[in-house]
């Protein structure tokens, strides 16, 4: 899911937000939601549902807006569908990474 950071810093600019206002959104700082907007910093699926919600997006179709945003004329039921099996992909890297820590 490389630079996912992409397309929250799309939406945020598509909200009208400035950076301060979205990092004060989400409870963080300033340096944080930029690093997480260039993709210097992993989000992990927490703080990927939190803006998600910021966004009033499920996680599932703000990940969809990355995955395909090429494909936006197509069949919304095709784009969740891939968007949750990336999900799935990404739970269970996190369930991997929680059982290493």
């Amino acid at each position: 899911m490389k630079n996912i950071g992409k397309t929250i810093r799309l939406l945020r600019i598509q909200k009208g937000w400035e950076q301060i206002k979205f990092a004060k959104k989400l409870n963080l700082s300033n340096p944080a939601v930029s690093k997480i907007e260039t993709g210097v910093t992993t989000i992990t699926l927490s703080r990927l549902n939190q803006i998600a919600s910021v966004f009033n997006l499920t996680t599932v179709q703000l990940l969809a807006q990355h995955v395909l945003p090429q494909r936006n004329k197509g069949n919304a039921i095709e784009r969740d569908e891939c968007a949750d099996e990336i999900l799935k992909k990404i739970r269970q890297r996190e369930e991997e990474i929680m059982q290493i820590q």
